[in-house]
Order: C-alpha cells, then sequence, then structure tokens
C-alpha cells in the first residue's frame, strides 16, 4: 500500500513539474522557467549556385560540385544516385551582388528513375543581417513544379527551434557552361 501511495505521489509531482516547466508553443508564457526567444515569422533569402565544369575549367569560381555517376551499365535518363555538394552565397535580394546573408551547405541527390526529383538537406548560415544563425532545411522536390516545398526542421541562435515551410522558386537559371541558377526561399516559420 505504502508503494502504491510512493507512486502515485512521484507522478503527481512528476506531471506538476512537466506542466510547470515543460517547452511549451508560448515561449513568454510566465509559467515557464525557460525562456526561449522567438525569431522571424517570415524570412526571405535568395541562393546562387554556380557548378563546377571541367569543360570550362571554372575552380576559381564554383561552389558546387557532382560526384561521380552510380556504377551502372544501364540507361540512367535521370540520373538516379547522382549527388551534388553545394557552399552556395545567400543573399537579400535576387542579384548575386545583392548584400549578402551567409551561406548555404548541404547536398541534393536526384533519386528518382522517372523523373527529376531532388533530394535535399543544407543549413543556410545567416552571418550577417538582423537575424543571425542557422536554419536547417530538408526535404524532396520535383525539378518540374514552379514552387519546391521543404520543411525547416530546426534553426540556432535567431532561428532557435525553428520550424515550418520552406517555399523555393526558380529565379534565374543558364545552362552555358558553367551552369548557373539562382533561388528564392520564402521562409514561413514558428518556433
Amino acid at each position: 500500500m505504502e508503494s502504491k501511495i510512493s507512486m502515485v505521489l512521484s507522478l503527481t509531482v512528476l506531471l506538476i513539474i512537466i506542466a510547470h516547466c515543460g517547452v511549451q508553443a508560448d515561449h513568454t508564457s510566465p509559467s515557464c522557467k525557460r525562456k526561449l526567444p522567438c525569431g522571424p515569422s517570415k524570412f526571405l533569402f535568395y541562393l546562387h549556385n554556380t557548378v563546377y565544369d571541367k569543360s570550362v575549367d571554372n575552380r576559381q569560381y564554383f561552389n558546387s560540385i557532382y560526384g561521380l555517376p552510380p556504377n551502372i551499365s544501364f540507361p540512367n535518363p535521370f540520373g538516379f544516385g547522382i549527388m551534388n555538394i553545394f557552399e552556395d552565397p545567400l543573399t537579400v535580394g535576387p542579384s548575386n551582388t545583392s548584400k549578402s546573408l551567409g551561406k548555404a551547405q548541404g547536398f541534393y541527390v536526384l533519386d528518382s528513375f522517372k523523373e527529376y526529383t531532388l533530394f535535399h538537406i543544407f543549413t543556410a548560415n545567416i552571418t550577417e543581417g538582423d537575424f543571425k544563425g542557422t536554419v536547417d532545411i530538408f526535404g524532396q522536390v520535383r525539378e518540374a513544379d514552379a514552387v519546391r516545398y521543404l520543411t525547416v526542421v530546426g534553426g540556432t541562435g535567431a532561428f532557435l527551434g525553428a520550424r515550418g515551410l520552406a517555399s523555393s522558386t526558380r529565379i534565374e537559371i543558364d545552362h552555358t557552361p558553367p551552369a548557373k541558377w539562382t533561388l528564392s526561399f520564402d521562409l514561413d516559420l514558428y518556433y
């Protein structure tokens, strides 16, 4: 009997502690002992990619590179299994000469036999501007979609604990070697 009372008391105390100090959606709640800052609910940046291309030897001005294609002997029209690693500049505007915000570092993998789809995972390292920190983004996108949606799964600094949606739109693409493109990322964030 005494052990049942002790267990009930322990569970009651645990529930009170969780209710009083648990991580809450409203970080400004007066009952929460741990105060987490809330960053911006909207954030926009532009990502600029230039692929290394040995045919034009642009080793002095590239920021992404494709890995070797898979070792297969059958046709692979959608590049299944090919990976690209990147460290792309981020800016506040669509021009690559716009004010710098930082860099996006990560990779994508072509992951379909039937169409161009890419699985992305990267961190936007925001080092300039009013909000500094990182935003972690991942998900699969279809190359043919006008707007591509990825998931925001975390962040640090001003974006601590960020979650949400990253809507990406192609602003510009140039297939002339070396291939270059600019994407916008419009983030809807919650904390």
